[in-house]
């Protein structure tokens, strides 16, 4: 209990008010209670604050009602005006690394290889797109096929059956989000239509080639036959001196096995009704207010996920473009650190709701937590994975952020897709001790020149509050353009980066780069990892802004962001993450450091 109230009180006290930022250019030297009030002069060297730990003090695991706690809430409270921190002088605490070793002997967990993974969960982060579309025309009665349609708003439902569903009703989705305004929805449905299109022509061939297969093995034997034919039919099944096969070999015994019991014929094989991936939850009923996630289970594959749509609504937009940083608390209870966090995708992901109803993390950790209570098995053998596209790709970031520090089975798996970055030194610094730690693998998907991961590169209270054009990521790319950064705080990426390459690559080069995100900053540097897709954009940007640029091809920029790309680009990589496992990426992307 004690552990639950300490992290609440430090959620309450950090998340709420938009004046809880982050601001470098304010003095912070009048406030004691800030962790960073006094600059030492001389900071350490960074490449001595690196300590390698065996056995690296961890906090320990909430209860498993944890999420249900009200101190979860997120409160505004009321901030000086004139709290001021200046984390650019502030001195680099020492690392406490372990290994990053996520295959312990206690962890028996058997994970696929590195494109199933990303595969998998770049089709789930295209699926709720398309899902919660549906959903909300079904709540309005609007549907082709109502009889068989409404079933999308009944939960459980089986994965399988929501994709049926969304083709059936493809003709009318396509119909509502052609306007212009739902590009990323409508891509994202276009890549669930291809992948569905691709799996029923590719069982319609291996239905052909079984048929062929028969048809061929049954040519064979009749041809056998034929030559035995008229021997066959005078025989009368007995060999010499009247005796049977059956019982001249085989003393009479042939087609019993123990006890005498006859099997003649084996019976059918039982079906696993449990293999399929079933979805528990939905949080969409005011999707227009408030984020969208789904929750659901896949017992073939001992895992359940967390889902996160990307921006579709204006209050999404709204999110994305407060790219202020806000103090928030390391989810570690042993540490009084705070780290500096995005505050829209905090605020929409911890701050409270009307009536007192749960964040929507609190929410949405009573149903993860439920599900691996429901059988004594699965905090043994499931994991919990966290995936979404876009600004979800950057909420699943921040809830496996603070779920690795939870009473869940570890190490936690988020997998985010497009995303952008979340959080400053600080943030991506103790990212990497949990990575190190065992306790979260992060597989950060980006097509090279998507716009969107590229930033947000520095925070700023006023850069995106002057004008309406943040609320495309498009019009984000001219705020960026404008490089109002202003001696703001630098935002930076966490995890294995897996870059998608596609429109320059020269024949025999890979079209998959991996790298670690954390890399620079363990070895004592400050740098970002992003800095020759910045300059390629930025340049694009400029020769469009300057009249240089072909018509449309404004368009083609942001087109690099959207699900169907992203689908695009990993089937083009499949060779080459085949045979590889984000263990051993880790492994080999951590050994120098």
């Amino acid at each position: 209990m004690k552990a639950r109230s300490k992290v609440g009180k430090r959620l309450d006290d950090a998340a709420q008010s938009p004046t809880n930022s982050i601001d470098p250019s304010k003095n912070s030297s009048s406030h004691a209670e800030s962790p960073v009030s006094t600059p030492r002069k001389t900071p350490p060297s960074p490449q001595r604050s690196v300590e390698k730990a065996s056995a690296p003090t961890m906090m320990e695991p909430l209860p498993a009602n944890n999420a249900r706690d009200s101190s979860l809430q997120l409160s505004h409270r009321e901030s000086r005006q004139d709290e001021k921190v200046d984390f650019a002088a502030a001195p680099l605490r020492p690392l406490r690394l372990g290994s990053f070793n996520f295959d312990s002997s206690s962890n028996s967990y058997t994970y696929p290889s590195l494109f199933k993974e990303a595969d998998g969960m770049i089709k789930q982060s295209n699926l709720i797109y398309a899902l919660s579309e549906l959903r909300d025309l079904a709540r309005n009665g609007v549907l082709n096929d109502p009889s068989k349609s409404f079933r999308i708003l009944q939960l459980p439902l089986p994965l399988e059956t929501a994709e049926t569903i969304i083709f059936n009703e493809a003709a009318l989705l396509k119909e509502v989000l052609s306007d212009g305004k739902h590009d990323a929805t409508l891509s994202a449905l276009q890549s669930l239509l291809e992948r569905q299109r691709a799996a029923k022509q590719k069982q319609k061939e291996e239905d052909e080639s079984k048929k062929q297969r028969e048809l061929n093995d049954t040519g064979a034997g009749q041809e056998s036959d034929s030559m035995f034919g008229g021997w066959l039919d005078s025989w009368n099944g007995c060999l010499a001196g009247g005796f049977s096969f059956d019982e001249l070999f085989c003393g009479g015994d042939l087609g019993k096995i123990d006890g005498g019991v006859t099997n003649a014929v084996a019976p059918p094989p039982q079906k696993d009704e449990g293999t399929s991936s079933i979805i528990v939850e939905v949080g969409d009923i005011r999707s227009r207010e408030e984020l969208v996630f789904a929750v659901g289970i896949n017992h073939s594959q001992a895992r359940i996920t967390v889902c996160f749509r990307g921006s579709v609504t204006k209050t999404d937009f709204m999110a994305d473009a407060r790219i202020n940083l806000v103090k928030a608390p390391d989810p570690r209870t042993e540490s009084s650190d705070t780290v500096g966090i995005h505050q829209g995708f905090y605020e929409y992901l911890f701050r409270g709701r009307e009536k007192g109803k749960p964040s929507k993390y609190a929410e949405i950790m009573i149903h993860v937590q439920r599900l691996f209570d429901e059988s004594p098995s699965r905090r043994k053998e499931f994991k919990l994975y966290v995936t979404g596209h876009g600004s979800g790709g950057a909420l699943a970031t921040l809830f496996g952020f603070y779920a690795s520090a939870a009473s869940l089975p570890l190490p936690v798996t988020v997998v985010s897709v497009a995303s952008p970055r979340v959080g400053n030194l600080d943030f991506a610094r103790t990212f990497a001790e949990l990575e190190s730690q065992g306790r979260i693998r992060h597989l950060r998907i980006a097509n090279h020149n998507d716009p969107v991961t590229l930033g947000p590169k520095v925070s700023s209270k006023h850069a995106l509050s002057a004008t309406t054009k943040a609320f495309s990521p498009l019009g984000y790319l001219a705020l960026k353009a404008t490089r109002s950064e202003s001696g703001d705080e630098v935002y930076y990426h966490t995890g294995i980066k897996m870059k998608l390459r596609t429109d320059d690559v020269r024949p025999g080069s890979p079209r998959c780069e991996l790298s670690y995100s954390a890399a620079s900053i363990l070895s004592g540097l400050r740098t970002t990892d992003e800095d020759e897709d910045s300059v390629t954009v930025n340049n694009k940007l400029l020769r469009h802004n300057s009249g240089s640029f072909p018509s449309g091809q404004d368009d083609a920029l942001v087109s690099y962001h959207y699900g169907a790309a992203y689908r695009e680009n990993m089937e083009l990589a499949e060779c080459e993450l085949a045979n590889l496992t984000l263990n051993n990426v880790y492994r080999e992307k951590t050994a120098s450091l």
